[in-house]
């Protein structure tokens, strides 16, 4: 989220940011690029001093005093165990009904509904109109499920009804990093084909599917499969990812097995989808992009700041919703603003005219 911010800061700064017209968003940056789209009545400075202070408070102790409320233990607890006897209904083929309404992403959203998002749903005024996708995976589908600020649902489920939902959902169903947090589990209603039908839906983070959430704005997606299509002709794609590994990891136990499983597929669709942006380019089918990556290698660059934040310092910082020191949130936005900086500068000088 801090890198985002630096990012953001940079694109604030040289005039290109409030002439984005298509805001994006997945997993922890749809924290930032939700409540940088969803307070017009801010300032940039006024959104980046809130949102500092948010890093600085984290989230690990407020979703833990809110899952600690009474009422809260109680109905997660019952929920917990709801799932658990559909799963044993589900191996002797028993079809139970009950599902897990209630987790610790739930508490989640329920912290960002009251600190972060009070009253917001998608369809409220945002900056300069811009057009907002915040993007999540569905688990039992292995679809990308969407949340827009006119449209939601997939393509597999159709259109949710009604489409406005809580912006603290979109965002708490985004973010769901699935080591850390279940899926939110929802019995929602969709039209499609003029029919409408409510389902089942395990919605978790969307860099699951789509980890840069470029596929909305990629020219050439089917209106009449996709729900959300912005062709647009210029892209700035922020990536906070880490890039290659050092090699100095011993994935040996379950849980580090998993975690390290689950980057590396992450990493292998960042991948892809960066090696896209240069196919777009090439084919003519959009006039440029601007790719500002943690993990970007410093010799890789076009040209170096002199104050440049090393890739080294700050590449292995974890995400997991702690809290953050000063320290870190000025070397992790420093770092975004300065790639920004150069990358913009380079190869979309054209906007800068």
């Amino acid at each position: 989220m801090a890198f985002h911010l630096g990012c953001l800061r940079a694109l604030d700064d040289l005039g290109i940011l409030e002439r984005i017209g298509v805001l994006s968003t997945i997993s922890g940056g749809s924290v930032v690029g939700a409540l940088y789209a969803y307070t017009p009545h801010l300032s940039f400075t006024e959104f980046e001093s809130f949102l500092r202070i948010e890093l600085r408070r984290g989230f690990h102790r407020r979703i833990a005093l809110e899952l600690a409320k009474p009422k809260n233990l109680v109905v997660c607890a019952a929920s917990f165990l709801a799932s658990k006897v559909d799963e044993v209904g589900r191996l002797i083929n028993w079809q139970t009904g009950l599902r897990r309404y209630r987790s610790r992403t739930d508490m989640f959203r329920y912290v960002l509904e009251r600190d972060l998002f009070q009253g917001l749903s998608m369809s409220s005024p945002r900056r300069s109109e811009l057009q907002v996708v915040i993007g999540a995976c569905e688990l039992r589908t292995g679809a990308a499920f969407r949340f827009g600020n006119k449209r939601s649902g997939d393509w597999r489920h159709g259109e949710l009804v009604p489409g406005d939902v809580s912006v603290a959902l979109a965002v708490a169903a985004s973010a769901a990093y699935p080591i850390f947090l279940p899926a939110l589990d929802q019995s929602l209603v969709f039209r499609k084909n003029e029919q409408e039908r409510k389902e089942r839906v395990l919605l978790t983070d969307g860099g699951v599917y789509d980890n840069l959430g470029m596929q909305v704005i990629e020219p050439g997606r089917d209106p009449r499969v996709s729900l959300h299509t912005f062709p647009c002709e210029y892209l700035i794609v922020c990536n906070a990812g880490q890039g290659q590994e050092s090699g100095e990891a011993l994935p040996t136990s379950f849980p580090t097995r998993v975690r390290r499983a689950l980057g590396i597929i992450h990493r292998r669709v960042q991948d892809s989808a960066m090696h896209r942006l240069h196919e777009l380019k090439e084919a003519g089918r959009i006039r440029g992009f601007a790719l500002p990556y943690l993990g970007q290698q410093d010799e890789s660059l076009p040209w170096k700041p002199g104050t440049l934040v090393p890739r080294a310092e700050v590449v292995n910082y974890p995400t997991n919703f702690a809290l953050m020191r000063e320290e870190w949130i000025e070397k992790l936005s420093g770092r975004g603003e300065q790639l920004t900086r150069v990358l913009v500068s380079t190869y979309l000088s054209e906007l800068l005219d």
